[in-house]
């Protein structure tokens, strides 16, 4: 059963109900107020008969005598009159009765005998007939009844055709309403079926762009195709980074094998040279070993670059916590000076800096100051000059890597922290093209900012900002703007 049906069947037997209790109640009122304007006009013309009763007072020869009216007087069409002695006989009674006497049972005549007056229903011949009984009463003892009735009959025809009347309104009222209702339903319903059918479009064709078109009020169906929209962007988002995800795994799939492959090829073809030389060659020998040690260099910190990314991906939160930042730059810029061969190294770390804490991972810290050192002495040709500076505020600590060697094109520069992405210009450097990513790693999970300037055959400078450690300012776990 369709909800449009329901709300059909709903409305007409709800619109049916009370058509019914409205009828009933209108039936009963007036079939109420008739019979009680029937009592009270019996009651009137019994009072008038018993007022033209005349009484004889007793003489010498005589008793106390009751001389009744003519009650054909007070007769109406539809009014009878009859009156009984204290026996129950028929004293008299209206010409239009003709042949037939009102009933009277002892159990009325008994009651009359109390001096009460009362209503009754009496079946005289096949009409039903409303009765006043009325006691006469003469030196304080009842001496008759005066019976006087009216026929049912007209009331019960009008109420019969009320009725019937009622019963075809209700019956016209209860159809015209479920007709209303079932093409109320219908508009009402019509946006529940253009949302049914744009989503079974958006199914059938997979096109989570397309919206649900909706032009009336903020009402609950308004608010129902404002979720689904706000759902369907959710989902267009959430599919179009799962696309991207997938694009970026196959990207990375297809580099690192790339990647791999050459090294592969070196080492094996420098294997399979030092097979067919023997010992033959010595120097050609040690050149083949020191191509394969180098080249397993560089699979070994591929690997472990893949593997730095693949934690991350999988979502590696690196546990932060109070670092002396002066120790761990000075650590670094021992190490450095080693990688600096013939460029000229310069650090600067300011005095501010001697007691400020960072919250961070030392070791990882130091990796990614390292990363962009190591860029920096790569992209630089010798005699060049590179310079690390910290500088330090209240509020936060900057670690700058300047160094002026060969830069990086405008447009590279949003590409730079791409996984595998490497310039043209970069290529005879070498390197694996994942040091930046990492590094953008590092510095989202110490809540660090990572910029960089670049101007082409000027260098490049690369700027990390860090929070100053405070309990009431820090909250680990989030991550920072990076670019």
């Amino acid at each position: 059963m369709t909800i449009r049906l329901k709300l059909t069947l709903w409305y007409s037997i709800v619109i049916g109900l009370t058509l019914i209790a409205f009828s009933i109640i209108i039936y009963t009122f007036l079939s109420y107020s008739l019979a009680q304007e029937i009592d009270r006009n019996l009651a009137g013309r019994a009072m008038g008969v018993v007022r033209s009763i005349k009484v004889l007072d007793p003489g010498l020869l005589r008793s106390q005598k009751i001389v009744l009216p003519d009650v054909d007087v007070f007769g109406y069409p539809n009014t009878y009159l009859q009156v009984v002695d204290s026996n129950g006989n028929v004293v008299a009674k209206s010409s239009n009765l003709f042949n037939y006497n009102f009933p009277l049972s002892r159990a009325a005549l008994a009651q009359s005998q109390n001096g009460e007056s009362f209503y009754e229903w009496l079946e005289v011949g096949d009409q039903r007939m409303r009765i006043y009984n009325y006691p006469l009463v003469a030196e304080n003892r009842v001496v008759g009844l005066l019976q006087v009735g009216q026929t049912f009959a007209g009331v019960q025809a009008a109420l019969g055709r009320l009725r019937w009347l009622l019963w075809f309104i209700s019956g016209l009222m209860i159809l015209a309403a479920g007709t209303i209702g079932w093409w109320l339903a219908k508009a009402a319903l019509k946006p529940v079926e253009d949302i049914s059918k744009t989503a079974t479009v958006i199914r059938q064709d997979l096109n989570l762009q397309q919206r649900i078109d909706y032009q009336g009020p903020r009402d609950e169906l308004g608010q129902l195709v404002e979720t689904l929209n706000s759902m369907l962007d959710s989902l267009e988002a959430a599919y179009q980074k799962l696309a991207e995800s997938h694009d970026a795994q196959k990207r990375f799939v297809a580099d690192v094998s790339h990647e791999l492959k050459t090294p592969l090829t070196t080492i094996r073809g420098n294997i399979d040279l030092i097979r067919k030389m023997g010992d033959e060659h010595p120097d050609i020998r040690h050149e083949a070993m020191d191509d394969i040690a180098s080249e397993a260099e560089r699979m070994s910190r591929l690997v472990l670059d893949m593997l730095v990314l693949a934690r991350a991906d999988a979502g590696l939160t690196l546990p932060l916590k109070p670092v002396v930042l002066c120790d761990v730059i000075q650590q670094v810029a021992r190490q450095a000076k080693l990688l600096a061969g013939a460029i000229d190294f310069k650090i600067s770390l300011a005095e501010e800096c001697q007691q400020t804490v960072i919250l961070a991972d030392p070791d990882y810290l130091k990796q990614l100051v390292f990363i962009l050192l190591d860029n920096a002495f790569k992209y630089t040709t010798k005699p060049g000059t590179v310079e690390l500076q910290v500088k330090c505020n209240q509020d936060q600590v900057q670690i700058e890597v300047k160094d002026n060697g060969m830069g990086i094109e405008p447009d590279e520069l949003e590409n730079i922290f791409a996984r595998f992405y490497r310039s043209d210009k970069s290529r005879p450097v070498g390197g694996t093209g994942l040091g930046l990513s990492i590094a953008k790693w590092i510095a989202e999970q110490h809540q660090a900012t990572l910029r960089v300037k670049s101007i082409l055959q000027e260098g490049s400078t690369f700027t990390i900002m860090f929070p100053v450690y405070a309990s009431n300012k820090f909250k680990i776990g989030g991550a920072r703007e990076s670019t």
